[in-house]
């Protein structure tokens, strides 16, 4: 008896992108990473991230969500939060 399995591909790309004042950030994607590059503490929809903390919010394969996450710089340092998103293509 022969089995002929094939894997199913989901294709997709990973996207960064930096923000230095506060605001709405949009995810559209499966994932995001929020890190905190700069000075100053980054309040993301109540979750307080001083500099070089992160917070990394996964969907399960498949899933994707819309949903706008407010990001509000506290301080007078440096303004500086990068996202690393997984976006589906295709």
């Amino acid at each position: 008896m022969n089995f002929d399995l094939k894997a199913a591909y989901i294709n997709y790309d990973v996207s960064f992108i930096t923000y230095d004042t506060s605001g709405y950030v949009t995810s559209d994607c499966n994932s995001i990473l929020f890190i905190n590059y700069g000075t100053n503490p980054v309040v993301i929809e109540g979750v307080t991230l001083q500099q070089n903390q992160s917070l990394n919010i996964e969907g399960n394969q498949g899933e994707y969500t819309s949903r706008r996450f407010l990001a509000v710089f506290n301080g007078g340092g440096t303004n500086n939060l990068v996202t690393i998103k997984k976006n589906y293509i295709g």
